[in-house]
């Protein structure tokens, strides 16, 4: 994956992506709500890939006086959830805020840092989730919580059997996330795997609302330029996987959580569908 030019599709996508995110916002409201049901009390929260901070305005009204640190690779998707707030609000709000532009893959904190760590419908653009699970661990304090959701194995299956799975990442199964966790001295973890669909009118609008998330693989520049040709044949791929005169896009999912480990016997794994 070429970061940079993921960078670019996610600075480009952040005007509007709340609007096209319909999914991703379903997911994180859903994991975030998983919160309500575990006795839990951060001081200081981290959002992994936090885009334009709706997960911070939901994580407020469930910790009010915690501390909540946004990062994000894409600046723009960061000055987005900047602008949310209201002059009002940034003047005379007790909440605090931070914005801190980095790459998940190189995070700038101390260890034993975040009593929470939450990242939703990012992990899947790091370039070895083994090491930074490891680094997630490094920074949550004992008996921190690590709260996440990404895109499994079967995620845009339609897509995956079109050029040698040439358009999407390489997602990783549950029994995998399972494993690097379990490697990093997380314990008692728990993990659903859950599916979606969305439906189109045609395979046209379906490429068109993956450019605009920006959730498919992003190479060199140059390999973007296709010409009509190809997109006729991808176009009738797709329409292969019609459902009721629908074009399909398929998505597998993982809601997790895991806590920081303090006994190293405590390796208890739990699947659930």
């Amino acid at each position: 994956m070429n970061k940079l030019k993921k960078i670019k599709d996610f600075n480009s996508a952040a005007e509007h992506y709340d609007r096209d995110a319909v999914m991703q916002s379903i997911i994180a409201e859903e994991l975030i709500d998983r919160l309500n049901y575990i006795k839990i009390n951060p001081k200081r929260i981290l959002d992994i890939g936090s885009a334009t901070g709706k997960n911070s305005i939901l994580l407020e009204k469930i910790f009010p006086k915690a501390e909540i640190y946004e990062l994000d690779f894409s600046l723009d998707m960061l000055k987005v959830s900047m602008n949310k707030r209201t002059f009002f609000n940034k003047l005379f709000s007790s909440k605090k805020r931070y914005f801190v532009n980095a790459d998940m893959d190189q995070l700038p904190f101390h260890d034993n840092t975040f009593d929470l760590i939450i990242s939703s419908n990012s992990i899947q653009w790091s370039e070895n989730v083994d090491l930074l699970f490891k680094n997630i661990n490094n920074i949550l304090t004992i008996d921190g919580l690590f709260l996440f959701s990404s895109f499994l194995k079967n995620t845009l299956i339609e897509l995956q059997q079109f050029k040698a799975n040439e358009l999407t990442q390489n997602f990783l199964t549950i029994q995998e996330y399972a494993g690097i966790l379990n490697n990093n001295n997380f314990y008692d973890p728990v993990l659903i795997r859950d599916e979606y669909q969305n439906q189109y009118d045609d395979a046209l609008s379906a490429l068109r609302d993956l450019k605009k998330i920006g959730v498919t693989k992003s190479e060199d520049s140059n390999k973007s330029l296709r010409g009509k040709n190809y997109l006729l044949k991808l176009i009738d791929h797709l329409d292969q996987f019609k459902k009721n005169n629908k074009n399909i896009l398929s998505y597998e999912v993982i809601l997790g959580h895991a806590w920081k480990i303090r006994n190293a016997e405590e390796h208890v794994i739990r699947l659930m569908k």
